[in-house]
């Protein structure tokens, strides 16, 4: 009986530890292992042919460190105008879990120094009066 018990309570807490989300970040989430891809993001620019990506990780579901952030994505390629963004996800047993923001785009064409606005010339002093 203390056996059964025990083998429950073992049993609960497991279960729980994986419904609260130890190492999980995602909406699905496989017991034993998770490799899963998905959109974040779309935008009205043309496909893009270069990608770039950024990753955060966790361990034990205890530490997390990483920067999957858009901007990180972009800045690893040199995309400048981004057309799609999607995500990766893949967690081992709760012990080590990663997930990955991946930017698709192209590099725009961005002006390299501020343009001049043209101003007028002051017009030429008049001529004291009486002379």
């Amino acid at each position: 009986m203390k056996l059964f018990k025990f083998v429950l309570a073992c049993g609960l807490a497991l279960s729980s530890a994986y419904l609260t989300g130890c190492a999980s970040g995602q909406p699905i989430s496989g017991l034993l292992y998770s490799d899963v891809q998905g959109p974040i993001n779309a935008t009205g620019a043309p496909k893009g042919a270069m990608h770039g990506q950024a990753c955060a990780s966790s361990y034990l579901g205890l530490v997390a460190l990483g920067d999957a952030s858009i901007t990180a994505a972009a800045k690893a390629a040199n995309v400048t105008q981004v057309s799609h963004v999607e995500q990766s996800y893949t967690n081992i047993l709760g012990f080590w879990a990663q997930f990955c923001t991946i930017v698709y785009g192209n590099r725009g064409i961005t002006p390299s120094a501020p343009m001049k606005v043209p101003t007028a010339q002051p017009a030429a002093p008049a001529p004291a009066p009486g002379l």
